[in-house]
């Protein structure tokens, strides 16, 4: 059987303040723990995220005539017709 010592007020009931501003600090303690950890994590791949969008829209770009094949090739229509209709 464990047994812990419980802090009490003068009157003999449980010191709940005490509990809950230790247990506040522990949260707080965690908490702050692991933002470091995910900040130090986040870093580099802010850092590669930043090179790889830096190195696409800087990247120089040859605009290529569409493939007969394409789906965007533009098709040649006139929006005046050239002959009357007869």
């Amino acid at each position: 059987m464990h047994i812990d010592n419980v802090r009490q007020r003068r009157n003999g009931t449980i010191d709940v303040d005490f509990y809950r501003r230790e247990a506040f600090l522990l949260r707080r303690e965690a908490t702050n723990k692991l933002f470091r950890r995910v900040g130090k994590l986040g870093r580099p791949l802010v850092r590669v995220a930043t090179i790889i969008v830096t190195y696409a829209l800087l990247s120089p770009r040859d605009p290529l005539p569409p493939s007969t094949g394409s789906l965007f090739v533009s098709a040649n229509v006139p929006l005046l017709p050239s002959e009357p209709k007869t």
